[in-house]
């Protein structure tokens, strides 16, 4: 029987082409690697490593210009070209220049889409690459995402999903995320709201997937950009009431926690919402 494809989404930027080969793991069979390199200076291209072209699993498609969004969204377009049969089940597996995948993530990728097949969407776990420990708190059971703890929130590079989901049209939204004109994080919650909105499948697995760096947009609460981005998320998947009070109570959090102005902080929010909703 054959194996469930999968593709490995890598973004990357400029000089982080040097960084993908730390990804990947030894070939295997059905396992297929997409690296979507941002170019910012396209003149001052540089030949990608010897490590990525010499492997006949690894696909690498240039990109101008900045986004991380707009990367991903290029990776995802590129994993749908190569794919043999459009109707070809298969899961997409989100990634950075900077993780290692745990060896024997694939295993347990497809064993859990095997096991579920009316399972969309799979976020997994991500643990520091320097001690070994979880990054954050997680559910430690398989848990709907629709009905996860409030203490979760979901990051890119733990996310699993079938093709078919972007056969549906679900891509990342290029307002949000680093790089983006306004904003600087949110994709992953409007990604997964989208799938929810389509009626699919979303649950949190207590695998681990991968191992990166603890700096994490998270470890910014206070930055204009990461504030905004709070407020547009709740812009884009509250009524814009629920979103007011739901801002109120964020910026007041923060505002206690780190000795900061409500105001200020909330003014950011607010913005976020009232961007995202013009």
């Amino acid at each position: 029987m054959k194996p469930l494809s999968l593709y490995v989404l890598i973004s990357t930027i400029d000089n982080g082409i040097h960084h993908v080969p730390g990804v990947l793991l030894p070939p295997e069979d059905g396992v297929f690697y997409v690296v979507s390199w941002q170019q910012t200076t396209p003149s001052q291209f540089v030949a990608p490593p010897q490590e990525l072209t010499g492997r006949k699993d690894v696909v690498i498609s240039p990109l101008e210009g900045r986004g991380l969004c707009r990367n991903r969204n290029h990776a995802i377009e590129v994993a749908i070209s190569l794919q043999e049969d459009a109707l070809e089940d298969a899961v997409f597996i989100i990634a950075d220049d900077d993780e290692r995948i745990e060896k024997d993530a694939f295993k347990n990728i497809r064993e859990l889409y095997s096991r579920y097949p009316k399972l969309d969407v799979s976020l997994f776990r991500m643990k520091d690459i320097d001690n070994g420990c979880l990054l954050k708190r997680y559910p430690k059971t398989m848990t709907s995402f629709a009905l996860c703890p409030r203490y979760y929130y979901p990051s890119s590079v733990e996310m699993t999903f079938r093709s078919r989901l972007s056969l549906m049209g679900i891509r990342f939204d290029e307002r949000f995320g680093i790089g983006s004109e306004k904003l600087a994080a949110g994709e992953e919650d409007v990604f997964l709201t989208d799938a929810l909105r389509h009626g699919l499948q979303v649950w949190i697995c207590p695998h681990v997937l991968c191992s990166t760096k603890a700096q994490t947009t998270g470890s910014r609460v206070l930055d204009k950009k990461v504030l905004r981005s709070k407020g547009a998320v709740y812009g884009y998947r509250l009524p814009l009431i629920k979103a007011f009070f739901r801002s109120c109570r964020e910026a007041l959090s923060l505002a206690v926690r780190n000795r900061q102005s409500f105001f200020l902080i909330f003014r950011n929010i607010w913005y976020g919402v009232k961007y995202i909703r013009r």
